[in-house]
């Protein structure tokens, strides 16, 4: 193995341990299943090797094929989730579980009167492969860092804040027997740079200067992990530390007494006594996309018929409350603030849009993005914005590609152009229709608490939460609250 690939290139270093874990677990799954295999006629000695040896290979392939991609749609190939503990075990076991039932219905549905497999093989299948797993995994791993370590590959750390948490946790890496750990030092703005920071192993630790130096000791030190430890910092500082490392490879990880920051899609985890959160990037995985798009379309023709049936009707009411269009076209950034023109029924006097001094007001970042009582809203349009009718044309965007059902709302031009840098990673997602804030108080709801729900969602993102919202949207259409 070329030792450049490995050294500082983390995405090198990830697919080297990613495909090693890989070929590992492929191994012993198949001696796992042998070893059922062997028990099995060992119990049942009754039969002959030859004609059973072909169908249990066949579906001993089929188990591994299976057992390894859930892994894989599981992130158990990924270095990030190193030192997940007792949750990898549980994916494990889960996994082989989940495999070995869809075997079973496999030889049932598709075998009807053919070979049938042995409840003893199906019994001792699962439970020889769980163990063999778990315990080669952590061999593997423990080999993998070994050999990190022989040609000389370290981890470099550095520690944000300065408390006796962080102390303890500076020794416990600066001991780890499992990963070679460098501390390099601690990162705080109420210390003075380059004075020693004495930890439980008395070793002394220097402060390498403050926050606003943290790309330039990045680079300096050539970082590979930052676990954060300072409880001075709140939700939004966190958010703009993470700004500043941006998209490169480092590792970030967070003590648990930092709790008031809440974006989960955080991993909890063990490492020698210390516990630690690992902060997961800001994106929505290619396989979770496939399945967003499958509930998008399937929702999506359900709200194309209703359109299409409301139309006609609405399209005279809103005709005979002020003169002007049906439908309402409005410019605005759809995912990676590409512009899209997004349409919904008209609920404004015509020409509303071009009124400034509302302008002003409804862009103001410390107000709200509507104005409540607006008077340019027609009587008609009160009625469609109280039951989110209104929004019910943006399902062609959906068709179009623009838009999905559920996501974070997408920004006028105006209310784009303001986002800070961290903000802006609520744009890397497909924009929606309704989403979790326009379910946790829609209009009522601040700028604020707006952004964090939309990125709250984002780290979150799960079938379950997708069809919740889908449920919360329609109970809040009925009871019509927080909108205007």
């Amino acid at each position: 193995m070329n030792k450049s690939l490995i050294s500082r290139d983390y995405k090198g270093r990830e697919l080297f341990f990613g495909i090693t874990l890989f070929l590992s677990d492929i191994i012993f799954l198949g001696l796992s299943f042998l070893l059922s295999f062997l028990l099995k006629f060992k119990v049942e000695s009754y039969e002959v090797l030859g004609t059973n040896l072909k169908y249990y290979f066949i579906y001993s392939v089929v188990g591994i094929f299976l057992i390894v991609t859930i892994f894989g749609l599981r992130r158990l190939y990924s270095f990030r989730n190193l030192y997940k503990g007792m949750g990898e075990n549980e994916g494990v076991a889960s996994s082989v579980i989940v495999s070995i039932f869809l075997i079973i219905m496999f030889n049932y549905y598709f075998n009807r009167g053919g070979y049938q497999l042995s409840r003893t093989w199906l019994f001792y299948s699962p439970l020889i492969a769980i163990i063999i797993v778990i315990i080669s995994r952590s061999i593997v791993k423990r080999l993998f860092f070994l050999f990190l370590s022989r040609i000389g590959i370290k981890t470099n750390l550095v520690i944000i804040g300065i408390s006796e948490e962080s102390k303890r946790i500076a020794h416990t890496f600066n001991k780890s027997t499992i990963e070679r750990i460098k501390v390099i030092g601690f990162i705080e703005d109420k210390h003075s740079r380059g004075k020693p920071v004495k930890t439980e192993s008395r070793k002394d630790i220097k402060v390498l200067g403050t926050l606003s130096n943290l790309k330039s000791i990045i680079e300096k030190y050539k970082i590979d992990r930052i676990i954060i430890s300072s409880p001075n910092l709140k939700y939004f500082d966190i958010m703009t530390l993470l700004d500043k490392i941006g998209n490169s490879n480092i590792e970030v990880q967070m003590s648990p007494s930092l709790f008031e920051f809440s974006v989960s899609r955080m991993k909890m985890f063990d490492y020698m006594g210390v516990p630690l959160i690992q902060i997961q990037k800001v994106e929505i995985k290619t396989f979770d996309k496939i399945i967003k798009s499958i509930i998008d379309y399937t929702i999506g023709l359900i709200l194309l018929i209703i359109f299409i049936l409301l139309y006609p009707i609405l399209g005279i009411l809103i005709k005979i409350n002020s003169k002007g269009p049906v439908i309402y076209t409005q410019q605005r950034y759809g995912e990676n603030f590409r512009k899209i023109r997004v349409y919904k029924f008209r609920t404004m006097r015509a020409g509303a849009d071009k009124e400034k001094e509302y302008i002003k007001k409804i862009y103001d970042r410390k107000s709200n993005f509507k104005i409540k009582d607006d008077p340019r809203i027609t009587r008609i349009g009160r009625f469609l914005r109280k039951t989110s009718i209104d929004e019910l044309p943006q399902v062609l965007n959906v068709f179009k590609g623009e838009l999905s059902v559920i996501g974070p709302r997408a920004l006028v031009i105006e209310e784009g152009d303001r986002l800070e840098k961290w903000e802006k990673k609520r744009m890397q997602v497909s924009q929606g229709i309704t989403g979790l804030w326009q379910v946790s108080g829609r209009s009522d709801i601040n700028y604020e608490e707006r952004i964090k729900l939309d990125l709250y969602y984002i780290q979150n993102w799960s079938i379950w939460l997708e069809l919740k919202i889908v449920v919360l949207t329609i109970m809040r259409i009925f009871r019509g609250t927080g909108a205007y």
